[in-house]
Parts: structure tokens; sequence; C-alpha cells
């Protein structure tokens, strides 16, 4: 899955680079009915990106560790490809990333919105970040 991981790459570039933009060239505080529909777009894409591909690159890493850690690593890799085809895994490892992203972003770009609206506290992130936590477990079974 090389191609979804550049693609989540790009998009992380591209959010990151539009963040920026919104942040320092339109500020959101001086023009908010042009700049905060683009401030909550960007910071949504910089977010599951970001987000899915560390998750991906945790995955991936965890799944290789037991090879690195003692473990033989012929045995390990017979144990992957037995379980699994390689092309299967990394698709489940992108796929299920790439959710996660996504859920992550959509609670941060919440708790923006609930910050500017000046009702956040820090219990109200622990709740926002749960409840997705638990959504995304039921989507996962």
């Amino acid at each position: 899955m090389p191609s979804a991981l550049v693609s989540i790459t790009l998009a992380l570039l591209l959010g990151a680079s539009s963040l920026t933009l919104v942040l320092f060239r339109v500020s959101p505080v001086t023009d908010p009915e042009f700049a905060l529909p683009f401030l909550f777009a960007s910071v949504l894409v910089t977010a599951s990106a970001g987000a899915a591909l560390l998750l991906c690159v945790l995955k991936c890493a965890f799944a290789l560790l037991p090879a690195f850690l003692g473990g033989d690593p012929k045995r390990e890799m017979e144990r992957m490809s037995a379980l699994h085809h390689p092309f299967i895994f990394a698709r489940a490892f992108v796929g299920s990333s790439l959710r996660q992203g996504i859920f992550f972003g959509l609670a941060t770009t919440l708790l923006l919105l609930l910050f500017l609206l000046q009702i956040l506290n820090w219990w109200i992130v622990l709740l926002v970040y749960t409840v997705f936590l638990l959504i995304e477990m039921a989507v996962g079974r």
C-alpha cells in the first residue's frame, strides 16, 4: 500500500500548508465568515492525515516488533504470512488507520468549534474523545 501512504502523506502536507496559510495570512479573528470554514477544513484534513499516518506507522512497527525482540524472524514471517496475505494485511492496517484518523480529525474539529464558542472544559475534551473511541470500538468489531 505505498500509494495509499504517499496519498496520506501528501494530504498531511497540503493540510498543514493550508492551515499555516489560514492562520498567518487570513486571520480567523478579523475575517471570520471567510476564514473559519477554511480553518475547520484544514484542521480536519491535517489532524486526520497526521493521525492516520502515525497510526499506520505504529501498527506496522508493532506487527514487525516480535521479529526484532529476540524472536525467530523466519518463524515470525511465516506466522504473519500464514495468517494474512501481505497485501490484505497492509490494506487492513492502512484502512483501519485511516478510519481512526478520520475519527480523530472529526473529534479535534469538534473540540476546536467548542473552543471558539468558549464552552470547552477539560472534561468535555475527555468526553468527546471517549465518545469517538467508543464509536471506533463499535465500528471496528
